[in-house]
């Protein structure tokens, strides 16, 4: 009987050890990042310069949609960011905030636009906050040099869903890195 009463002992240890690795092995699991190659289209690219912390864009953005808000324009902001966060100290940091334009549109001061060209990019669509997508630039990065390719530009990002009313985590920003084939 004392045997028995071990056995089931040590089989119900048995049965937590398992049920305790699965549970261990599902926190674990993170949704996998979906990285693709597409070439986009060119662009007329309505822009306000910035040089400081990208994490302090609220005022170029709101700047933006009240311009373009004013000329009639619509259509979805994105950002060309210029420098990494790691090397460069955040008063330096570089980008540029905007919005696709007709060809012909003229900007007031200090707006501008410049025409980006058609080019290949790998790109990931990323929800959550802007914070919570930038720690994704690393896994992006890693996938372009796995896959036989080199960063040839900064990365972009478009801003699908975002802005006033919306949650951060229900933001949907994709993220664009020019590429070309390594040699």
């Amino acid at each position: 009987m004392k045997i028995q009463k071990v056995s089931i002992f040590l089989l119900l240890i048995f049965f937590l050890i398992i049920i305790s690795c699965g549970q261990k092995e599902e926190k674990k699991t993170e949704p996998q990042l979906e990285i693709k190659v597409k070439t986009t289209e060119k662009i007329n690219f309505l822009y306000l310069e910035n040089t400081g912390p990208y994490w302090e864009l609220t005022p170029v953005f709101q700047e933006l949609g009240q311009y373009t808000a004013q000329k009639g324009i619509t259509g979805i902001p994105m950002g060309i960011f210029y420098d990494d966060p790691s090397v460069v100290s955040e008063e330096s940091l570089r980008c540029e905030i905007g919005m696709p334009v007709p060809e012909d549109f003229e900007p007031d001061p200090p707006f501008k636009v410049k025409e980006l060209p058609s080019q290949e990019v790998a790109f990931a669509v990323l929800k959550g906050s802007y914070a919570e997508i930038a720690k994704e630039y690393g896994k992006i990065m890693q996938w372009i040099q796995e896959n036989g390719y080199m960063m040839i530009g900064p990365p972009r990002e478009i801003y699908l869903i975002g802005g006033e009313g919306v949650p951060e985590s229900e933001y949907i920003t994709e993220v664009q890195f020019p590429i070309a084939k390594s040699s």
